[in-house]
Parts: C-alpha cells; structure tokens; sequence
C-alpha cells in the first residue's frame, strides 16, 4: 500500500514537472500611454481665406505648464492641415502678467487656453447678425 501511494506520488510529482513549460494561461501584453498633454481647447472657425469652416486646436504638452510647448493647429474639412505653429507656452502670457509669480502665470495660461477661441466665435457670430439685419 505504501509503495502504491509511494508510486503514486512520484508519478504525479514528475507529470506536474513536465507541465512547467506548458503554459495554458494566455500572456498578456500591456502597454503603457504615455501622454504629457496638458491643457486643450479645440473649435470649428470660419477659414479668413474663404467662407469654408476650419476645426483648429490649441494644446499645451509638456512636465509643467510654464514649460511646456503650445501647438496650434488648423485642419480644413478635407483634413489637410493648412496652419501649423509651435511656440513656447511663455509666449501666451499677456504684458500684465510678465512680472507675476509662477502660480499667478500658470493661471493665466490656463484661462488664455481655454478662452482661446471664444473672442474668434463671438465676433463670427457679430459679423453674422450684422449681416443677416442689413
């Protein structure tokens, strides 16, 4: 009996061996993304070439914000690209804000971001009341 269960256990010892190369369990892959975009704002504008709207975004990448590099861009309707400028965030901080603190600037580039289109919208739709009263 004992040789039996002596038996019995090595056989099952040597078959749970022989399975380590065997894996059944599927190997998963992640990936990590990895994404230093800071702050966004994005519309759909009137194009000052022609009467055809343009979607045009504004992002800021980077560690931090007063670091970090803003690119605006513009595609038409057909997806070409038709502007494209890089420039340091820095340079979107207004004359009143040049001797703020760090705290006070990233506010500031904050606020000048997401308000970024708003002024070009408002005056679109002026432009569009003045026109359709006349």
């Amino acid at each position: 009996m004992k040789l039996k269960n002596y038996l019995f256990a090595t056989v099952v010892f040597y078959i749970s061996c022989s399975n380590e190369n065997k894996t059944t369990e599927i190997s998963k892959q992640t990936a990590t993304l990895k994404s230093d975009v800071l702050i966004e704002n994005a519309a759909i504008i009137p194009f000052s070439a022609s009467s055809e709207n343009i979607f045009a975004h504004l992002t800021l990448s980077g560690k931090s914000i007063l670091q970090s590099r803003a690119i605006l861009k513009a595609v038409n309707q057909q997806g070409e690209e038709v502007y494209c400028e890089t420039f340091a965030a820095k340079e979107l901080i207004q004359p009143e804000y040049k001797t703020a603190n760090s705290v006070l600037k990233e506010a500031h580039i904050r606020e000048v971001v997401l308000d970024y289109f708003v002024e070009k919208q408002k005056s679109n739709k002026a432009n569009k009341d003045a026109i359709v009263g006349i």
